[in-house]
């Protein structure tokens, strides 16, 4: 077989796996969705806070191109991620280390299959668009106008994004949360600096590509559409209306394809170079580790050929009773201390030394710095750091291939309690600083709307990882909610109290409410598993 054919066997494989998971099925009603939103005839896209373009074809198709490539630019590392963890953590990745096929032909196929999902999302996109063109658009309809934008724009970005994924996921450090994290806020950062200016054409998602064909057909400025984005509203104002034909597609708009193509064509390469087909190396330390153990089961095997063997009639004979009454087990919600705190070295296992270094880190902060820092800055960072962690409620037992041990306990329901409780644990440790320095202040309304969100946040990772099996969706939830509610002031999403306004709008009520109501759907979910 040659390697471009295993490459596409590889590819294809990937697919149907996914398309075969109900949990795809979600997608399509997204995507019609988010365009009927863009395309709604109470929505209109506002270029430089004063320009708005006729809704035609070409108008459908760029502002949804645009958001749409910002959006798969940023979730769509998470939509395609997984393929290669799932064969390290299953095992399946050894038949493949055992196999003739190259590392080049597996890792080029992995970035076929995610590239070819991405494609589908976004072939699902156009068709949306036309829908949303056909409801509401005005004009004579020009496909190619309405595509454009996503086959020179929205393809080779999805290029990227697939072949940084097969990246990460070659590299140790970065095959966890860490590398979701170190993901999105470089996506975004991305975005941001590609949309400063007019001669950011070559950025990935091709946003100035659009601005500038719209800067000549405004007949503007073109200083006006400086560091100003485009936005969606509901009540533009008063703005200039303008006739937009769409990008006329020459060399120059072409060739600013070019560095993302070639951007994605050294991930493919590096990550080639960082596989371990399977097969990780051994750090110094742990060698370091297996000598010394190499060399004390040396000498206990030496001992024990050189030391005579006794036995011991006496204690080898068996009691003449055996008391083999049954355990009668004790049914409660609450979880004991010994399950407790055996949750919570389990959710720890695997961290770092420079996470426990963070906690303690923010700690202090929390209990040095004034209480606007504090609450403003350290807060949120503490609970970024508590992110690896949470990831893993409720995927835990499918991930370790547990599930049949611990599903068959006399108390099943208790163990997810202590899930529970662990995760909220966690989140109070990292907050303990700004807790306490609330508490001397006598802001109890405060400390109560960050113990608000400490309960939320593992509720949240519970419900999803139950009843998605997937911890992507929650980390894609909390990221997005983190940036834009704690860093960006959206106080609705402000789950966790970082500013004075959040608690002012009652906002940790709601968030209270939510959160009851996903413990409901962690436990009805996990009753769920059981019955299966």
């Amino acid at each position: 077989m040659s390697a471009s054919r295993g490459a596409v066997h590889v590819a294809v494989a990937d697919l149907r796996q996914r398309l075969r998971s109900p949990k795809y099925l979600v997608i399509p009603l997204l995507i019609a969705w988010f365009a009927q939103s863009l395309t709604s005839e109470t929505t209109q896209l506002v270029v430089a806070g004063e320009y708005t373009g006729v809704q035609n074809a070409a108008w459908f198709g760029g502002m949804v191109a645009t958001m749409g490539t910002f959006l798969l630019f940023v979730f769509g590392f998470t939509l395609v991620r997984g393929a290669v963890t799932r064969e390290r953590e299953t095992g399946v990745g050894e038949l493949v280390a055992t196999s003739p096929i190259s590392n080049s032909t597996y890792l080029v196929g992995r970035w076929l299959g995610y590239f070819l999902l991405l494609t589908l999302v976004t072939g699902l996109l156009v068709l949306a668009t036309v829908v949303g063109y056909m409801l509401h658009g005005i004009g004579e309809f020009d496909f190619w106008a309405l595509a454009s934008p996503f086959v020179f724009l929205t393809l080779p970005a999805m290029m990227l994004v697939a072949a940084v994924t097969v990246l990460t996921e070659t590299i140790r450090s970065l095959q966890g949360t860490l590398g979701s994290v170190l993901y999105f806020f470089g996506a975004v950062a991305v975005f941001t600096v590609a949309s400063l200016g007019s001669s950011t054409t070559f950025g990935p998602t091709g946003l100035a590509v659009v601005r500038n064909s719209m800067v000549q057909a405004a007949g503007a400025d073109p200083t006006v559409f400086e560091n100003r984005s485009f936005a969606f509203t509901g009540d533009p104002g008063s703005v200039m209306v303008f006739t937009w034909t769409g990008i006329e597609w020459g060399g120059a708009e072409l060739l600013s394809r070019g560095p993302t193509l070639v951007v994605a064509g050294l991930g493919l390469i590096v990550a080639v170079v960082t596989f371990d087909r399977f097969e990780p190396t051994i750090g110094i330390l742990e060698r370091v580790q297996d000598v010394f153990a190499r060399r004390d089961g040396a000498q206990d095997t030496e001992e024990t050929a050189t030391t005579p063997l006794e036995t011991d009639t006496e204690s080898a004979t068996l009691p003449s009773e055996v008391d083999l009454r049954a355990v009668t087990p004790n049914p409660s919600w609450l979880p004991g201390r010994r399950l407790l705190t055996a949750e919570i070295r389990m959710a720890l296992r695997g961290q770092r030394w420079w996470w426990y270094l963070g906690i303690l880190g923010c700690i202090a902060a929390g209990l040095a710095t004034p209480l606007g820092v504090a609450r403003g800055l350290v807060l949120p960072v503490a609970w970024l750091l508590g992110l690896s962690v949470w990831a893993g409620l409720g995927i835990r037992e499918q991930r370790f291939r547990t599930t049949e041990l611990v599903f068959t306990t006399p108390y099943p329901l208790g163990q997810l309690a202590a899930v529970y409780f662990g995760g909220v644990s966690v989140a109070l440790v990292a907050t303990a600083g700004v807790l306490v320095a609330f508490a001397i202040a006598g802001s109890f309304t405060t400390v109560g709307a960050i113990l608000v969100g400490a309960c939320f946040v593992p509720a949240l990772a519970l419900a999803t990882g139950i009843w998605l099996g997937t911890s992507r969706v929650f980390e894609v939830v909390f990221l997005s909610m983190w940036y834009i509610g704690p860093m960006n002031g959206v106080y609705s999403l402000d789950f966790v109290a970082a500013h004075p306004e959040t608690v002012a709008q009652g906002i940790p009520l709601w968030i209270a409410a939510v959160t009851v109501a996903l413990l409901i759907a962690a436990v009805v979910g996990r009753k769920r598993n059981l019955r299966q």
